[in-house]
């Protein structure tokens, strides 16, 4: 008898304790999109990157061709990288210029880190697929233009997944697909030769390279056509990056900016100095434009497209900032031969960046309350009268009425890749200042400098026109905190993606629930991003 009691209340206490350690069910809310349950935030952020890393580049994976789980026997041709898997509601089953040279960017730096691994081998077979099946698409005609007029196909900002030309109406042309392409493969040329030193010069790496970069005229490897295109165009009216907007956009110049500026390097390593000289002089009218045209002094703040009456904020501009110069990862210094134009840390970026979080603060509810703030002691996103600088989702633009489906008089909401632009904005800057060991506060970077330090008591001690180094416990304090400000941001992302890492284009403004095309290759990308930043400036430590 003593002894079936004591089982007895064994099992009564194994009981109350499961009764009390089950996670409650969380509330399911909006529809459009088929939700699961959030994972309860338990691991670490830590822990939790380190998973999503495997995740994200594994469902990246799956939507390239050749050997992806969603392209494999469904007629996409190899070399491409759909968008999405979603084929209705919204239809994003195509391959982008722009988004497929975004996302192979991606790859390319995981070849580079790594080109002798097992990983780096199959990503070659698929670097090398999308270098020739770019060279089709550039001699496939289109609504742009054919490639014997003038280029002008090569402004075709999308095409069928079987290599078709995509013939229904768009936003067309669009200028910054071409100087993508063009800086994607060159980084590709530059980590394979780098990679096989001894193929230089030998006949196999004649025809290896060959197909991206030739000298000869009228120019017909990928690489040199792209480079033709954005120096002949660079200076024409052409639509966004989101498709919208028609005029000259900071995106589109930044990026053209940076695929002349290296493509006058190629041209010179391949002996073809009359085209090295042509680019180098484009990019210098090209700079002015940039340098002297998207600022805005009334507004205090960089514009996404030249006389445009929206308010100028755009998740585009942090975009171009981190597109538009080439990343420290690179496999050359190119940063060091290249004088960068707004880069990531720069005083016009950053007082941007904090502009574009106080207005998307303030205009999602999800923001009331951020992932930074668990207590829910941040004030309502309504009553908030001053920027503040910590983890938020962020949309596109301020007036974006797009929610993944259609246009809504409600508004846009947030999205995955703009919310981890601007953590990998953030991760460059930290490590930036950590490797020059040097920050000079401007009268224009004191109002960012000093939200970012608004819970510190050094924030006192923040003063314009002052640099700061090692010695300064403010430096130390700033390089830190935007680490963790960075953090926040993927703290932000990690709450609204579903519990098996998944991550659509969007989510919902109120509920937070995934919302828009499943399994966006951008928002993979752009989550990858992140994660070599901050590998990065963990060694820079």
């Amino acid at each position: 008898m003593p002894l079936l009691l004591l089982i007895i209340c064994l099992a009564y206490f194994i009981l109350y304790a499961l009764a009390f350690s089950a996670p409650p069910l969380l509330h399911l809310g909006g529809a459009g999109y088929n939700q699961e349950q959030q994972k309860p935030l338990q691991d670490s952020l830590e822990a939790w990157i380190v998973a999503e890393e495997e995740v994200a580049l594994d469902r990246l994976l799956a939507n390239v061709q050749p050997g992806g789980r969603n392209t494999e026997g469904k007629g996409v041709v190899n070399g491409t990288v759909i968008a999405s898997p979603s084929k209705e509601d919204p239809d994003y089953w195509y391959q982008w210029v722009r988004d497929a040279a975004l996302t192979t960017s991606t790859l390319v730096d995981i070849y580079t880190a790594s080109p002798s691994s097992a990983l780096s081998t199959r990503l070659s077979a698929i670097l090398d697929a999308y270098a020739h099946l770019q060279h089709t698409l550039q001699h496939t005609s289109n609504r742009s233009g054919s490639f014997s007029t003038n280029l002008s196909g090569l402004g075709e900002p999308k095409f069928h997944v079987d290599g078709s030309p995509f013939t229904g109406p768009w936003g067309r042309p669009q200028h910054d697909g071409p100087a993508l392409r063009a800086i994607t493969l060159m980084a590709y040329l530059r980590a394979y030769n780098t990679s096989h030193p001894s193929l230089w010069g030998s006949r196999e790496g004649n025809e290896w390279f060959k197909l991206l970069y030739e000298a000869d005229m009228p120019a017909n490897s990928v690489v040199k056509a792209d480079l033709e295109y954005v120096a002949q165009y660079w200076n024409q009216s052409g639509f966004d990056l989101w498709e919208e907007v028609q005029g000259l956009h900071f995106f589109t110049a930044m990026v053209q900016l940076r695929a002349l500026r290296e493509g006058a390097d190629i041209a010179v390593a391949f002996g073809d100095p009359g085209a090295a000289e042509w680019y180098t002089k484009q990019a210098a009218y090209l700079e002015r434009l940039v340098r002297e045209s998207f600022w805005d002094e009334g507004k205090g703040h960089l514009v996404a497209t030249l006389d445009s009456p929206r308010s100028g904020l755009d998740c585009a501009i942090l975009l171009g900032a981190l597109h538009g110069n080439p990343s420290p990862l690179s496999s050359s210094s190119l940063e060091a031969t290249h004088t960068p134009v707004f880069p990531p840390y720069s005083d016009e970026v950053l007082v941007t960046l904090l502009a574009f979080i106080q207005d998307q603060r303030a205009r999602f509810p999800i923001n009331a309350t951020p992932p930074s703030s668990p207590n829910g002691d941040d004030d309502d996103a309504d009553t908030i009268e001053t920027p503040v600088l910590s983890g938020t989702a962020l949309g596109r633009y301020p007036s974006d009425t797009y929610n993944g489906h259609t246009s809504t008089p409600s508004g846009g909401n947030p999205w995955f890749l703009c919310t981890l632009t601007a953590s990998t904005l953030l991760h460059r800057t930290s490590t930036h200042l950590a490797s020059t060991h040097s920050l000079t506060i401007t009268s224009l970077s004191l109002p960012f400098y000093r939200f970012l330090l608004a819970s510190s008591s050094l924030q006192s001690h923040i003063a314009p026109n002052t640099t700061y180094g090692d010695g300064d416990a403010v430096f130390h304090s700033i390089v830190d905190r935007l680490r963790s400000v960075g953090d926040e941001f993927v703290r932000v992302a990690r709450a609204h993606v579903d519990s098996e890492g998944a991550m659509s284009e969007q989510f919902d403004r109120r509920t937070g629930f995934m919302q828009g095309a499943r399994d966006l290759s951008w928002s993979y990308g752009a989550f990858l991003g992140v994660v070599r930043e901050r590998k990065r400036g963990a060694v820079d430590l």
